[in-house]
């Protein structure tokens, strides 16, 4: 299978964890998910731990001893991170670290939605893209999906920012859930909050082929179980986990005979 080399504006091509101990978040993702870390020195006398799966890198671990949670960053593929940023802002968002260069990788943005929601825009250099998101490789992210205080004021924004037409599904008790389409391409999902009191944020799911076996692994290997073995008709499943230094993710398995999985 020939890799695509991008850009994909609009679509998530890069995740990187936010962690108060980059040390056990390493231990612990890269024996999950089998993943090759390597340690890169950067500006300022830290080290990032860039993750490599499959053919290539799919993001980074980051120390950040003071933020309030450890918590995973997608971030969305734009043609200009500059006129993206003030673009954002004037659509009721926030950029909370202003576009800054990666040496001799890109450009990025730290930003959030109008309802709270944070994560990034990039725009990498041509030899450094991000991964493409229709590649399925066991390991990597797979699915991105936004828990919104506010799903009439997120879709707005969404819209308006990078272009993505929701197909709105009925998910029972649940409510309602915008897959988001960018073209024919499916970019993420939208959904209300599902707790009360949760903040908006964006959610992460890492595709994988057993997903009793990979949970399974990840309790062994000290992940807490929130939700296990959620049925997606037609789709497949997933678990929700908060890892050991209590990042959200989630784990999903295809439903290898239907084609309408992302994944």
């Amino acid at each position: 299978m020939t890799q695509n080399q991008g850009p994909w504006p609009g679509r998530f091509v890069w995740h990187d964890l936010m962690t108060t101990d980059a040390a056990k978040s390493r231990d612990f993702y890269a024996t999950l998910f089998d993943w090759q870390i390597q340690e890169v020195p950067m500006p300022g006398g830290f080290t990032y731990h860039m993750i490599l799966c499959g053919p290539g890198p799919i993001g980074g671990i980051v120390e950040e001893k003071k933020i309030p949670m450890s918590h995973w960053m997608p971030y969305l593929g734009v043609d200009d991170v500059d006129a993206k940023a003030k673009q954002i802002t004037e659509l009721g968002g926030a950029v909370c670290v202003p576009p800054t260069d990666i040496p001799q990788t890109g450009r990025f943005a730290v930003v959030n939605d109008p309802t709270g929601a944070y994560f990034s825009i990039y725009k990498g250099l041509p030899e450094s893209q991000g991964f493409d998101p229709d590649l399925p490789v066991p390991g990597r992210a797979c699915w991105n999906e936004v828990y919104t205080t506010d799903v009439d004021k997120a879709q707005a924004f969404y819209t308006a920012a990078f272009g993505w037409q929701p197909i709105v599904k009925d998910i029972g008790e649940a409510g309602t859930y915008n897959v988001q389409m960018l073209g024919d391409k499916q970019a993420g999902g939208m959904m209300k909050v599902p707790m009360p009191g949760m903040p908006s944020c964006w959610a992460v799911y890492f595709f994988v082929t057993d997903l009793d076996a990979s949970g399974d692994k990840a309790k062994k290997l000290g992940a807490t179980p929130m939700h296990e073995n959620i049925p997606i008709p037609q789709i497949g499943r997933f678990s929700m986990y908060s890892d050991p230094v209590g990042a959200m993710f989630m784990l999903f398995e295809p439903d290898m005979n239907s084609d309408k999985t992302n994944c």
